[in-house]
């Protein structure tokens, strides 16, 4: 799948990523991918990241299975 960049209207084969945190000020936080342009480095968007996701629930309920016994 391709597709032009918004901004500086390059072909874009691949995307750079960046850390970010998503959420608000209210709400927890969440570590993200921020998927850029390789080219001018617009943002072309942000998702949470799945890997952290999984880490991050598996030792949750590693300490919470410790703490149980």
């Amino acid at each position: 799948m391709t597709g032009k960049c918004p901004k500086c209207e390059k072909l874009v084969t691949t995307v750079k990523t960046e850390s970010v945190t998503v959420g608000t000020a209210f709400q927890p936080q969440f570590r993200g991918l921020g998927l850029t342009c390789p080219y001018c480095q617009t943002i072309l968007g942000v998702s949470i990241d799945p890997i952290s996701l999984k880490v991050d629930t598996v030792n949750e309920v590693m300490e919470r299975l410790k703490k149980g016994r």
